[in-house]
């Protein structure tokens, strides 16, 4: 391969990948640049894992937060918030998140998670660091809690309409896009990435879910962000080595990586 690619969302620290984490680490570095580990959405110890794993491989980043899903279990627990913001600074943490919400599932009062998110926003204020969102069937109360918010976003694995998009882009928000883009049923999707200006553009893989075709149904690895960062190069009629130079320096800028 000429050029890499970079993964700023994957779960690789999660229990899915306790078998066999080396072998998905070596195909990863084969394909990406580096990847950011998200510490948040698939244990209580998620961003402990995430931190752990960061802190053996130099090319792993990681974030630190509490999934929406998370929010009632895990927001009253203040050594759980104080603990986040240790980790949050870590050296090579680099974002706050993933947190948001999620009215899909409803795993969580909306009314606390709206509360968790804004105490995130809070500290990505206070901190100055990028916040990883997760949002899903809540675009107004999303827009309305980040108002205000002047600092860096990304809106992860990005689902929604392109009223949700034109408010991060008018933000200056990264929107990042995953394996869901090459979907057949996707082709809203595809028509809102097109109408994304490339500077506003991340890749992720969100393993080990949401395996990109040709992987569809198979769990879902970093390496496999090659097939959906070469998807989504040939929709924007713009060669695989030019579109993942952008992504690169776009996810450089975003979490100060050098």
């Amino acid at each position: 391969m000429s050029h890499r690619w970079v993964d700023v969302h994957t779960h690789l620290s999660s229990q899915e990948f306790d078998a066999d984490r080396e072998e998905v680490l070596k195909r990863a570095y084969e394909v990406c640049e580096f990847l950011i580990d998200i510490g948040s959405g698939t244990s209580p110890d998620a961003f402990d894992r995430a931190c752990a794993l960061a802190d053996k491989n130099d090319r792993i980043y990681f974030t630190a937060g509490i999934h929406p899903h998370d929010a009632q279990k895990l927001g009253n627990q203040s050594d759980t918030l104080n603990k986040i913001e240790r980790l949050l600074s870590h050296p090579k943490c680099v974002g706050v998140g993933e947190c948001g919400l999620d009215y899909y599932y409803k795993h969580s009062d909306p009314e606390i998670q709206k509360e968790i998110f804004k105490w995130h926003i809070d500290l990505a204020r206070r901190l100055n660091l990028p916040l990883m969102i997760h949002t899903r069937d809540a675009e107004e109360d999303t827009k309305a809690l980040l108002s205000n918010f002047t600092g860096k976003a990304i809106f992860h694995c990005f689902t929604g309409t392109q009223d949700l998009a034109n408010f991060g882009i008018s933000k200056n928000f990264m929107i990042s896009f995953s394996g869901i883009v090459t979907f057949k049923n996707a082709e809203d999707l595809r028509k809102v990435f097109l109408n994304t200006p490339i500077e506003n553009i991340l890749i992720e893989t969100d393993s080990p879910y949401l395996a990109p075709v040709p992987m569809r149904g198979k769990r879902n690895e970093s390496s496999f962000v090659q097939y959906t960062g070469a998807f989504l190069a040939d929709l924007k009629k713009m060669s695989s080595t030019e579109f993942s130079a952008a992504t690169i320096s776009n996810a450089k800028k975003t979490f100060g990586i050098t």
